[in-house]
């Protein structure tokens, strides 16, 4: 008789103590993650309709289950649609949880003494699945009009407490989900050396092979 107990407490799986532990044909029976969705909104949204850009920033090394990440995307998604609209926005959750969490299950019955190792042959069964994160790292980004950016903020800031650790909300310096400058942008629109990929952009670069896309570079 196992009796089935709550999950564990996030702090048994915050800190990164050992290697990554992915997924393969030797770690098997691994559970779902519970997050399934990393693009909310409007996600095809052209790149000139969401100049501003806000993200959450990791302030530790650490590791995120799936849940809690679940849970964040839940939050900031919730608080968006109701002030921004639904295509008022595009989300985007910037880490994946593939490193697989074990627990070495204990039984807690009459008899269990006579069945159970202790921490004999201890390596547990897979569990969940957790994000590996690093420090200055991308967790969740949000692109918007100007408009919205309190809005963003402050949905962003909800999330945060989904998380352990220390995050940061930075207002990024680039246009949306491009690497392009805000500040630069419009300039290199007009001088025609922007490429349109749909939902980012890139800058076009003097180098390579002549074509008419890269000719005005």
């Amino acid at each position: 008789l196992v009796i089935k107990m709550g999950r564990r407490p996030a702090k048994c799986y915050r800190f990164q103590k050992n290697k990554p532990y992915p997924k393969s044909r030797f770690c098997r029976g691994v559970p779902d993650a519970k997050i399934r969705t990393y693009d909310l909104g409007s996600r095809k949204a052209d790149v000139n309709l969401f100049p501003l850009c806000v993200h959450v920033v990791s302030q530790e090394l650490e590791q995120i289950s799936s849940e809690a990440l679940e849970a964040a995307r839940i939050q900031a998604n919730k608080y968006m649609v109701k002030l921004s609209g639904k295509e008022g926005f595009h989300m985007r959750i910037r880490v994946h949880p593939f490193h697989v969490l074990r627990i070495n299950k204990m039984l807690s019955c009459a008899g269990a003494d006579r069945l159970q190792t202790g921490m004999r042959q201890s390596y547990g069964k897979p569990y969940g699945t957790a994000a590996r994160v690093r420090i200055g790292q991308i967790l969740i980004s949000v692109r918007t009009k100007p408009a919205n950016a309190p809005v963003a903020m402050e949905a962003l800031r909800r999330a945060k407490f989904k998380f352990p650790g220390r995050q940061v909300l930075v207002k990024s310096k680039y246009w949306g989900f491009t690497r392009i400058l805000s500040s630069q942008y419009d300039r290199l629109m007009e001088q025609g050396k922007v490429h349109n990929r749909g939902t980012h952009a890139k800058q076009l670069k003097p180098k390579g092979r002549i074509t008419a896309r890269n000719v005005m570079a």
